[in-house]
């Protein structure tokens, strides 16, 4: 066996035992993207009269 195919091997036994860890942080940077997309979109829809500040001469 050669460096490459250890590496390989010890790569995917690690997968394996982590697949769990795996999928649960897969899902969550998926809720947290989809969220965050979500509310981009839905703030975009509405068009907001811009805030003017007018300086006061008292």
């Amino acid at each position: 066996m050669t460096i490459q195919n250890l590496n390989l091997l010890e790569i995917k036994e690690w997968i394996k035992e982590n697949q769990k860890n795996i999928i649960l942080g897969l899902l969550l940077l998926l809720t947290a993207t989809l969220s965050f997309g979500l509310g981009y979109l839905t703030n975009r829809e509405f068009t907001h009269a811009p805030i003017i500040i007018e300086k006061c001469s008292i």
